[in-house]
């Protein structure tokens, strides 16, 4: 491995925010929980399936907030997994709230060599373990601001990169702008009817080695409960999504992802659910939030 992977994708970024960007914490003004499980592109042997669990709440004062944010993916012979805690600083800004997030924690790559047929020639990257088990500390940074109608996020999840020494066989750590992910995100409300309202939003991200992705997509908000969205990702796939407010306290979520370009017929497209639960000890029913 070498460099730094790529922040994962997910269909409802807006209901995980803190994977995104630290600085997401304490937004719902309330103790926000939330579990998220994505099987991308299925039936692809080896093809990504993630979990995700994020906590996060801001303090009495409003002016600072904490989260932790947990995640496992299994890709091929290897299993990663993030243990990150974050902070935010926050305060009133134009009608609204301003926060600076930071991120610290470690990602654990566990890699099982075994599961791995090199034939009867010798191929010096399967040699020596056959399970490899690698931390690696990073920190990241973002910004947010958000009021009841906008939201408006920058970040860079991971400053430090990784490269194998061959030699030594021990992973280094190097900083690389080439290697950061430059992520903004936005959404707008649209409408003030209690029977039908809009919310588009955008997921943009980019590397300077010209890595760019952009997802952008809306949502259609019946009755403040029940959303219907489509979304687009640039690189030829489609996204239904169907959300269901069930309670002040618990939302759920489900989207499907349509493959469509050179893998497309390849697999089966991916699959992703999501359950949001709060504890709303300050939001009031008859002012929803919608980002």
């Amino acid at each position: 491995m070498q460099g730094q992977r790529l922040t994962p994708v997910y269909s409802q970024y807006w209901l995980n925010g803190l994977a995104i960007n630290p600085a997401y914490a304490g937004s719902r003004e309330c103790f926000s929980n939330t579990v998220l499980y994505r099987n991308q592109w299925m039936g692809f042997e080896g093809a990504p399936v993630t979990q995700t669990l994020s906590s996060h709440s801001s303090f009495p004062d409003e002016k600072h907030a904490v989260g932790l944010f947990l995640f496992h993916e299994q890709i091929g012979v290897s299993n990663n997994y993030d243990i990150y805690g974050n902070y935010a600083f926050r305060f009133k800004f134009a009608g609204g709230k301003f926060a600076l997030g930071l991120k610290a924690g470690t990602s654990i790559i566990q890699n099982d060599w075994t599961q791995i047929e090199a034939g009867e020639e010798y191929d010096p990257e399967f040699t020596g373990d056959e399970n490899e088990t690698v931390y690696q500390p990073n920190v990241g940074f973002g910004l947010y601001y958000y009021t009841n109608r906008f939201y408006f996020g920058a970040s860079i999840p991971s400053f430090l990169s990784y490269k194998k020494d061959i030699a030594s066989s021990k992973y280094q750590m190097y900083n690389d702008i080439n290697n950061y992910d430059f992520l903004i995100s936005a959404g707008v409300l649209i409408g003030k009817s209690d029977i039908l309202k809009f919310r588009p939003t955008i997921l943009a991200r980019y590397r300077l080695n010209n890595t760019f992705q952009v997802d952008a997509g809306a949502n259609a908000i019946l009755y403040n409960t029940v959303w219907f969205g489509l979304s687009y990702r640039h690189n030829d796939e489609f996204a239904v999504m169907l959300e269901y407010q069930v309670n002040n306290q618990i939302r759920v979520g489900a989207a499907y992802d349509f493959v469509m370009g050179d893998l497309a017929g390849k697999n089966d497209g991916s699959f992703e659910i999501i359950l949001r639960y709060e504890f709303k000890y300050r939001i009031k029913a008859e002012n929803p939030r919608f980002f």
